[in-house]
C-alpha cells in the first residue's frame, strides 16, 4: 500500500504534537512494509529534494523551510501526483493545507483522511469555513472524545469520524525497571495552560504527610513554578527534572504511586496515559478543554475531580490504593492496536472508493 502523509512541520523540525502522531503512524506503516511518503517543509541539510529516514521518504514540497501555508498547499497536487498513493492522510488544523490535499485527492481519485490531535478553536464567524473544510474529508480521525466533540460542533459529520487514540510503547512499559524518584509525578510541558499551581497548592496542604514529588517537563512557566515552590516552602520535596528521555520517564512512572494531571488544555495527554499504564493511580482535574478524565472514567484505578480545593484529600485517598508497576488495562492503547485500527480505516476507505467508482460506471457517471 502506498500512503501519502501531509504535514508542513515534521517531528524533525519543531517536535509538533500533530507531527508526533503522524510520524508514529508513518514509522509503523513503514515497518510493516508499506510505502510511505511524508510531504513537508524541508528540515534536512543539502540540496536533495527528498531524504529517507527509517524507511520513510520525506519530500520537501517547498525548498523554503519557512514557506507559508497557502504557498505550500498550492504545490501539493503537482508534488504528489507522480507518487500516486492509494490514500492521502493530512493533519487537519491548517485549512489551506486541507484544501490543497483535497485538490490532490480529486486529481488522483483517492480518498482523503483528515487527522486531528487537538480541538478546533472556532468562533461563530469561522464556523462556516470550518464546516466547508471538514466537508472535504472522506474520513476524519480524532485522538479523543474531546476532539471528536470539537469536530462535530465545527460542522463535521459524526458518521465520518473515527476515534483512534495516540499509541504508547507497551514494550518499553514492560521492559523498563522502576526508578524510585518520587511518590507523586506530574508530566507535561510547563506552559500557560499547565495549571501546575493547582498541584503545588495541594502539596503545600500535605506538609504533615510524608511524600516526594517530581515535575517532568520544560517550558516558559518553569521558573515561575520553581519560585512558587520556594514560596510555599516545599522546595526540598519537589524536584523539577525538565525533559527526560522516554525510557527514564517510564522508569520514574513505574517507581511512583500517583500521577496528577491538572492542565487546562490537552487534546491527548499522552504522558498521563503512559503513567497510568505504568501502574500509577491517576488523578485528573476536569477542565472542558482537557481529555485526561477520559482515561479515568471507565477504570477503577483513578479519580476525577472538578474542584482543585479537594485535590490534597484525593491525593491522600489515592495513596491508600495498592502500588503497582504495570496496569495491563491500558495495553489496548499500544502501537499494534493503533496501526491495526488505522489500516482497517484505510482499507475500508479504499473499498468504499472502489464501490463508488463501480457505481459511477454503472450509472454512466463521469469518472
Amino acid at each position: 500500500m502506498r500512503v501519502a502523509i501531509i504535514e508542513r512541520r515534521t517531528i524533525h523540525k519543531e517536535n509538533e504534537n500533530a507531527a508526533k502522531r503522524l510520524h508514529i503512524l508513518a514509522e509503523l506503516l513503514a515497518l510493516k512494509g508499506h510505502a510511505v511518503s511524508f510531504y513537508c517543509l524541508k528540515w534536512w541539510e543539502g540540496k536533495d529534494r527528498e531524504t529517507i529516514v527509517k524507511g520513510i521518504r520525506y519530500y520537501a514540497v517547498s525548498e523554503d523551510p519557512e514557506d507559508i501555508e497557502w504557498r505550500f498547499a498550492g504545490q501539493l497536487p503537482s508534488k504528489i501526483r507522480d507518487y500516486n498513493p492509494d490514500i492521502i492522510i493530512s493533519e487537519g488544523s491548517e485549512r489551506a493545507v486541507v484544501i490543497g490535499a483535497k485538490l490532490t485527492s480529486l486529481l488522483l481519485r483517492k480518498p482523503l483522511v483528515l487527522d486531528f490531535h487537538k480541538e478546533i478553536d472556532t468562533g461563530e464567524k469561522d464556523k462556516r469555513k470550518s464546516k466547508f473544510v471538514l466537508g472535504l474529508a472522506d474520513q476524519i480521525v480524532v485522538a479523543s472524545e474531546l476532539i471528536q466533540t470539537s469536530v462535530v460542533e465545527s460542522g463535521g459529520e459524526i458518521e465520518l469520524i473515527e476515534k483512534i487514540p495516540n499509541p504508547i510503547d507497551i514494550g518499553l512499559v514492560k521492559g523498563e525497571k522502576p526508578e524510585i524518584v518520587a511518590d507523586i509525578v506530574y508530566s507535561r510541558r510547563l506552559d500557560k495552560d499547565s495549571n501546575l499551581q493547582s498541584l503545588l497548592l495541594a502539596l503545600a496542604e500535605l506538609r504533615g504527610v510524608k511524600w516526594k514529588a517530581a515535575i517532568i517537563g520544560d517550558g516558559e512557566m518553569k521558573e515561575m513554578y520553581e519560585r512558587q515552590v520556594r514560596d510555599l516552602r516545599i522546595s526540598r520535596r519537589v524536584e523539577f527534572l525538565g525533559e527526560v528521555p522516554i525510557e527514564r520517564k517510564i522508569a520514574i512512572f513505574k517507581g511512583a504511586h500517583v500521577c496528577v494531571h491538572t492542565a487546562l488544555k490537552s487534546g491527548f495527554p499522552k504522558d498521563f496515559l503512559l503513567a497510568l499504564a505504568c501502574g500509577c493511580v491517576g488523578i485528573a482535574e476536569y477542565h472542558k478543554s482537557s481529555s485526561a478524565h477520559e482515561f479515568i472514567r471507565p477504570r477503577n484505578r483513578g479519580f476525577r475531580i472538578t474542584d482543585g480545593d479537594v485535590l490534597h484529600q484525593v491525593i491522600k485517598d489515592a495513596a491508600k490504593m495498592p502500588k503497582k508497576e504495570i496496569e495491563e488495562g491500558y495495553f489496548d492503547y499500544g502501537e499494534k492496536m493503533f496501526l491495526e485500527r488505522y489500516i482497517d480505516l484505510i482499507e475500508n476507505g479504499r473499498k468504499q472508493e472502489r464501490r463508488t467508482l463501480v457505481r459511477n460506471e454503472l450509472d454512466g457517471g463521469v469518472l
